[in-house]
């Protein structure tokens, strides 16, 4: 009688240790799941953080030129000139490489390859440079661009109130053209045109982009560029 009574609470302890360890796991999926949405918010408040730096610090270096000429971190020269002015924080600057159908980094000398040396809180890329030439000829507006990130981002980015950091102007890259916008959007209108940012099927041309366009207003870059555009 005795071992039947020891058996039997041995089962009860080995049940109530599968139910503990059960709610164990469950509270570690939610506890993960709770990290990566704290921390996809704090590199979208970063995100933000750094274009509005960048921003105020190009227009402060430029300011007695009164053009951007000179500002594109595409080239060799501009981005020694944009680390040499420190108008991007050290923390951005890395290695961000795309090619087209693996996004590896590799081109194999076929397709579209794409590179920054300036990369954003969530791996992806980034570019400065002026507005000029056939864009705006005058080189007194700039752009930030930045890529390879999620819908999700994307929407939090284009329907975020900017105040006085930008010309709320933006430019959503589709896959063929980048579509100018008066921003902030609102939410329907951010979901529709973010969507593309989620798609398994990469653009010929590069990966999917953000622009934020300073110093120039949605009118101006209409009559210069079309409502579509390449940037």
């Amino acid at each position: 009688m005795k071992n039947f009574e020891i058996k039997n609470q041995n089962g009860r302890s080995m049940i109530e240790m599968l139910g503990v360890l059960a709610i164990i796991g469950v509270l570690s999926v939610g506890g993960i799941a709770g990290y990566s949405k704290a921390m996809t918010k704090y590199r979208i408040n970063k995100t933000i953080e750094q274009i509005t730096l960048i921003a105020g610090n190009v227009r402060t270096f430029f300011a007695p030129q009164r053009s951007y000429e000179g500002l594109n971190s595409r080239t060799i020269q501009g981005l020694q000139l944009i680390q040499k002015a420190k108008l991007v924080p050290d923390e951005m600057y890395g290695t961000f490489a795309w090619s087209e159908g693996n996004n590896s980094g590799n081109n194999n000398g076929s397709g579209s390859y794409f590179s920054s040396s300036i990369v954003n809180p969530f791996g992806g890329g980034v570019h400065i440079y002026s507005l000029g030439k056939s864009k705006a000829d005058d080189n007194k507006a700039f752009v930030i661009k930045v890529t390879a990130i999620s819908s999700e981002v994307c929407i939090e980015l284009v329907t975020h109130n900017w105040t006085d950091a930008y010309s709320n102007v933006i430019a959503i890259y589709d896959g063929r053209r980048a579509n100018i916008l008066k921003a902030p959007l609102d939410v329907g209108e951010a979901v529709s045109k973010c969507a593309v940012f989620d798609t398994t099927n990469n653009p010929s041309y590069g990966p999917y982009y953000i622009v934020f366009v300073f110093d120039a207003t949605y009118d101006d870059l209409i009559n210069r560029l079309g409502s579509n555009a390449y940037f």
